[in-house]
């Protein structure tokens, strides 16, 4: 069964059009340009299908002591002044995370300067549940699994097709091939056992005897 990154399966029609299940196909496959096989994607597929596809969110990595970036500790944050937009998290410094400056503090107060760490945003799947898919999108998946079956059809064929056209070909000339230790109708023996030594058969000699 063939190994499949994520271009490869997805010019195949295996995968669905929407981005956001798209992102969580990558998340799942370790990246965009990891190989996977046809039973993988199919299979990750069927169940964004039945269970629906993971939801992302933005989340903070801080650079640790140790030299690595570690997500931090996910809370939830209390809500701004009238702000209706549901629950919103926040993800604290891990206690091993490097502390690069402080910020200045306010007024002569030091307990106000707050520290400062190299941090990063990254996706997060796994934190705010699933999403099913739309009618719509449903349709657009097996409008394009049906293309791909066709597309692997088509392709089995013709790489059939090639591999009788080389079996046809290779078949006639070892059919004309001398084997070794025969010799053709010039009398000479077959190329590549004679060489150029110094002998009866070697250029010049003993064609005309």
């Amino acid at each position: 069964m063939a190994a499949l990154d994520f271009g490869m399966a997805l010019s195949r029609g295996m995968l669905p059009k929407a981005q956001s299940a798209q992102k969580d196909l990558i998340d799942l496959a370790g990246g965009r340009d990891v190989f996977r096989s046809e039973d993988w994607w199919n299979k990750q597929v069927d169940k964004q299908i039945s269970k629906g596809y993971r939801t992302s969110e933005k989340g903070t990595e801080y650079m640790t002591k140790s030299g690595q970036y570690v997500l931090g500790k996910r809370t939830l944050q209390p809500p701004q002044m009238y702000d209706f937009g549901g629950p919103r998290y926040a993800y604290n410094a891990p206690k091993n995370a490097l502390i690069t400056g402080y910020t200045k503090p306010v007024g002569s107060y030091m307990f106000n300067s707050q520290p400062i760490y190299e941090t990063r945003q990254v996706d997060v799947y796994g934190q705010s549940g699933r999403k099913d898919y739309t009618a719509g999108q449903l349709k657009d998946i097996e409008k394009s699994a049906k293309s791909g079956a066709k597309r692997a059809k088509r392709e089995a064929a013709q790489a059939e097709t090639a591999k009788k056209r080389l079996t046809r070909g290779t078949g006639g000339l070892a059919a004309k091939a001398i084997p070794i230790g025969g010799s053709g109708g010039t009398g000479l023996p077959e190329l590549g056992t004679g060489g150029l030594q110094l002998g009866a058969t070697s250029l010049g000699k003993g064609l005309f005897v």
